[in-house]
């Protein structure tokens, strides 16, 4: 796992007119970017990342207040870079706990534009006009580890386009998967925060709160009978279960991994990674069923 600046630099050569959008779209975080934005159905081109940056709508975001962010982002930066080592380190403890064979290469790179973070094809991007990491720089470091799991994921199991999924038990494998890839993502970190005591973040004073855990625990078995229906549902409502509002597939999928490891053990957790996501549900989506 290794820091990479280059394309917050690339960002800052951009803002100040020496490189052309074009240009900008060329560095390999932002390929990167635009792959993830095609996944989900997304697109946009040089001229998009002109009108974000001038303040005009544009599917290019991630850019709001950027101008009287911008001191906070730089300052962001700069932490970044003096806790580069023991972050690496931190994150790399993190991760190889979970997945000990794991293949670390992968390159983290705070950038400007486009979502919270991304991770995929080697590469974890994480936009640092974000407030959350800019409140405190912590979250970064948490969300790197989080995107890099993302990236592990990736290089053991297919995750389809989105375009791709289109019938019924094509969505239903699409939701475990993501319960399982997000649940490991939103775990992985889980460590470092109580260490930190960095929980009162939005998924985490979930995790803690028994009522909701319970309720979310139940919406989870209920998603998955509804999708196991083997009737076809609104696309919207397909979305909402695996992307929505209530987080079900990154909070009660933490959950489901907090409770093989509490059950089966770290080993038992391991084990379950490299199951493919439907698979996944079936041997251990009982345990949701218990912590109830």
């Amino acid at each position: 796992m290794r820091f990479d600046f280059t394309a917050i630099e690339s960002f800052t050569a951009y803002r100040e007119g020496r490189i052309s959008a074009r240009h900008l779209l060329e560095h390999p975080a932002y390929r990167a970017v635009r792959r993830h934005a095609g996944r989900y159905g997304r697109s946009f081109d040089a001229a998009d990342i002109d009108a974000a940056a001038a303040g005009r709508p544009s599917p290019f975001y991630g850019l709001d207040h950027l101008p009287e962010h911008l001191h906070r982002v730089l300052g962001l930066v700069a932490v970044i870079r003096n806790q580069e080592q023991a972050w690496r380190e931190g994150a790399e403890k993190a991760l190889l706990r979970l997945f000990p064979e794991a293949d670390l290469d992968v390159t983290v790179y705070p950038i400007v534009g486009y979502d919270m973070g991304i991770g995929l094809s080697g590469v974890a991007c994480l936009n640092c006009n974000y407030d959350g990491y800019l409140n405190d720089p912590r979250e970064f470091l948490f969300y790197a580890v989080h995107e890099c799991v993302h990236v592990i994921y990736e290089r053991l199991h297919a995750v389809p386009a989105l375009r791709q999924v289109a019938t019924a038990a094509d969505w239903l494998a699409y939701f475990c998967l993501w319960l399982q890839n997000e649940g490991y993502a939103v775990y992985a970190p889980l460590g470092m925060r109580r260490e930190a005591g960095a929980l009162d973040e939005r998924d985490y004073r979930v995790l803690v709160d028994k009522p909701q855990m319970d309720r979310l625990r139940r919406d989870a078995l209920a998603a998955l009978t509804e999708l196991s229906s083997g009737r076809m549902l609104a696309r919207e409502r397909y979305l909402d279960l695996c992307f929505g509002a209530s987080r079900i597939t990154y909070r009660a999928g933490c959950d489901l991994v907090r409770l093989i490891e509490k059950t089966e053990g770290i080993a038992a957790v391991r084990r379950a990674f490299r199951l493919d996501g439907r698979n996944y549900v079936s041997a251990y989506g009982r345990l949701l069923a218990a912590g109830c």
